[in-house]
């Protein structure tokens, strides 16, 4: 992509996502959706102005990878243990219920071989972190209980999905490696635990420059420099970058805590100078990121007759169901339940990566793959709206703005 292209195409994604991010707020819809949206009029799905890119691609990666870091530094470990049963229940709900139900409606209503239809329900176990969290950030309620519960469980839904989709590419190759994937999941495990630490030990290793007269740009540049090394070292353990950034805001969370606490004492000015920092470059990063996940999807490529409309239709609402009975799990009001339920259900992303893989390595056939991408859509439009309405509709029983108790 020529530089001209390059800045042209960054141009329209900004400024169309940021109109209509705005206007979808001042409707009551969740900005997200217009971000979305942004992407879907500017690529193949309408316009056609904005060609997909790995240029774009990259640069839209890092604003979820910003994302992460700016919501680890608002999460407080303490508050994910404390929702550890939750977390759980919730997680594991939300990738073998889906896994289980889907893939026989997809036999039957295609029909898929087995093999075929499998993969259609594991893709559809995946859930876009990024999606559910900006909702949840912007009506601020991310902090509380129920948002820790849904950070967990949709990361554990991440980790989880990248070892199924390792499951499924050793069957369609005949060949099962549970040592493989066992150990894949430990690397992940320990570098979720250490590389908060490692963080932490870095910003004690910086904070001696601040004493420096150092140039402006400093705590920017920091922050954009701890994002891409652990960005880079989750994609060599094998997990998705933005757990990286998740990660690396939890080491400068003013709520970080770790069995070396007592010798890791939060440096705070310098911390919150490096939240503060971020920001800005969330601002402008994160947007980006969403319109570009509209812009990968070419509704072009689907064959939209009647009979493929009633089937996306069909799936769609199962998608949706089996995302949704995540919160009937949980002690809580009827809002709470929704609000977990629906945070579960954007697939965004995640999703169009489990789809396209699957297309690449011969899982998914033309018909399924359209089918999916479609289904994936919808869930990804569908899940902020209901969230959102959930956000800022508390019921009686809801404890207030949805906070956690002290602890």
């Amino acid at each position: 992509m020529h530089l001209d292209t390059f800045l042209l195409s960054l141009l329209l994604m900004l400024l169309l996502a940021k109109i209509l991010a705005q206007l979808c707020w001042r409707l009551g819809l969740p900005a997200v959706v217009g971000e979305l949206s942004s992407g879907l009029i500017l690529g193949p799905s309408l316009l056609g102005w904005v060609t997909p890119h790995p240029q774009l691609h990259n640069l839209a990666e890092l604003g979820v990878v910003t994302l992460m870091f700016v919501i680890g530094c608002e999460t407080s470990i303490k508050r994910l243990l404390y929702s550890g049963h939750r977390v759980i229940t919730v997680a594991l709900s939300g990738v073998l219920v889906p896994a289980l139900l889907i893939p026989p409606f997809v036999h039957w209503l295609l029909p898929a071989p087995p093999l075929e239809a499998l993969f259609f329900g594991v893709a559809l176990t995946a859930t876009s972190i990024g999606i559910a969290m900006r909702v949840l950030r912007l009506n601020q309620q991310d902090k509380g209980i129920m948002g820790h519960t849904i950070l967990g469980a949709a990361i554990i839904d991440d980790v989880l999905g990248v070892l199924l989709l390792g499951l499924m590419f050793s069957l369609s190759n005949g060949d099962m490696e549970p040592i493989g994937l066992a150990l894949q999941l430990v690397t992940i495990v320990l570098f979720l635990m250490l590389a908060p630490v490692a963080t932490r030990v870095l910003v004690y290793l910086i904070k001696p420059l601040t004493k420096q007269d150092m140039l402006p740009g400093f705590h920017a540049s920091t922050v954009l420099l701890l994002i891409c090394l652990f960005g880079w070292l989750a994609y060599l353990c094998g997990t998705p970058p933005l757990l990286g950034g998740f990660a690396a805001g939890l080491g400068i969370s003013r709520h970080f805590t770790s069995p070396w606490s007592k010798w890791l004492v939060n440096p705070f000015p310098f911390t919150r100078k490096l939240e503060q920092a971020s920001g800005p470059l969330n601002d402008v990063l994160a947007p980006l990121f969403f319109s570009y996940v509209g812009l990968s999807i070419n509704l072009n490529q689907q064959a939209l007759t009647p009979t493929t409309l009633i089937i996306a239709l069909v799936l769609t609402t199962l998608a949706v169901l089996t995302k949704l009975q995540c919160g009937l799990w949980l002690s809580g009001s009827w809002r709470q339940k929704l609000m977990v339920g629906s945070a579960m259900v954007p697939r965004g992303e995640v999703g169009l990566v489990f789809a396209e893989m699957g297309r690449r390595v011969n899982l998914l056939g033309d018909e399924s793959f359209a089918l999916l991408v479609l289904v994936i859509t919808l869930t990804t439009i569908v899940g902020p709206v209901v969230l959102k309405w959930a956000c800022t509709h508390p019921g009686p029983g809801d404890q207030a703005r949805g906070q956690a108790p002290p602890g």
